[in-house]
Order: structure tokens, then sequence, then C-alpha cells
């Protein structure tokens, strides 16, 4: 985690993200993007071994109409972090005894 100039706490992977409440929000070129809840999201890169920074978790990320027309993947141009909002796709989200323990590293 970093720190802005306005003294905010700015998240710098998923995990960070999921401790502040937010939401990741992938942009592709062509305009399109989805929300994700970070919790679930996180647990769906730490099952997998996956890194879970911001800047590497982009090149897991494609675009779904990019891809319908097209025929290839085509990753999002940026990821940004947003506020939680009702209605944000949510996976399923880690054991609590598993949660309470990545808390604990991010303290």
């Amino acid at each position: 985690m970093r720190w802005s100039k306005r003294g905010a706490m700015v998240p710098t992977t998923l995990l960070d993200a999921a401790s502040l409440h937010y939401s990741i929000k992938p942009i592709c070129a062509c305009g399109n993007s989805a929300r994700f809840e970070s919790h679930g999201l996180w647990w769906h890169f730490e099952r997998r071994g996956w890194d879970d920074r911001l800047i590497e978790a982009r090149l897991r990320f494609w675009c779904r109409i990019c891809r319908s027309k097209d025929r290839q993947k085509v990753r999002p141009r940026a990821l940004e972090v947003v506020p939680w909002q009702a209605g944000d796709i949510e996976l399923p989200w880690p054991d609590e005894r598993v949660w309470k323990r990545a808390m604990a590293r991010v303290r």
C-alpha cells in the first residue's frame, strides 16, 4: 500500500483493495468495463497462486466483447480501484479463518 499526496491510502494489490473495501474496474480500449468486488477477486487469485499486484493482475483480465468480435483476448488498458457499489460482480469469498489470516498480514 502506498500513500497519496493528500495522505490517503492507495491500494497497490488486490488484498489492499479488499482490506479497504474497494472494487476493481478493468477498462478495455473499446470502452467496455466491469466492476469486481475485491474480496472474492483476491481469493480467486490466491487459490491459483497468481500475483495480486494490480500491475500484474491486469494481465489476467480480458474483454469479453472484444473476444467475441476479434476472436482474441484483449487485455484491459487499465485497472481502476473504485468504491464498492451494489451490483458489483461477486466471486466466492474465502473462509473466515483464511480471511483473518490475510488481514493479519496486511497490518
